[in-house]
């Protein structure tokens, strides 16, 4: 979808408005602060097919990659911590946030879904809110993605 360059947003999925013309936003029981927990549950690809646009580490090169390796290379440490996570990290997160009768959006790639059903599972028996994240850490949405592609 080519952006439509106006005053407002580049797009019509929902309305805008400046803030400067909206009404006070109040949170319930006049609280002062919201906060949105969301917690990334995410699976990193050994490899990636060719032309798969890379997120870039803070310290250069792709994420995940050593700064001298090759894009096919992958740091297996980093890979060692998201598994960690994945099986038992969460749950850690998880019984901190029952704790406090938190509510996490569940953000998670179809790797996960697919390979950790019982990370689903946790998410629904909380009553979780889960957003797609991509087909793995590696592989996510993006802006050049065609509509086929995305829906795919």
């Amino acid at each position: 979808m080519p952006a439509n360059r106006s005053y407002g947003m580049d797009q019509d999925f929902y309305p805008w408005s400046p803030i400067v013309t909206r009404p006070v936003l109040r949170w319930p029981d006049n609280a002062r602060v919201a906060v949105a927990v969301i917690v990334n549950l995410e699976h990193w690809d050994w490899d990636v097919p060719a032309g798969t646009p890379l997120a870039v580490s803070p310290l250069g090169g792709p994420e995940g990659m050593g700064p001298a390796t090759s894009r096919n290379s992958p740091i297996s440490g980093g890979y060692g911590n998201h598994e960690y996570g994945n099986r038992v990290g969460i749950f850690r997160i998880l019984a901190v946030l029952d704790k406090y009768g938190i509510k996490p959006t569940l953000a998670l790639d179809k790797a996960v879904a697919d390979h950790y059903p019982f990370l689903v599972e946790a998410g629904q028996k909380r009553g979780a809110e889960f957003i797609a994240h991509g087909l793995t850490r590696r592989r996510i949405i993006h802006i050049g993605m065609s509509e086929d592609e995305e829906r795919q």
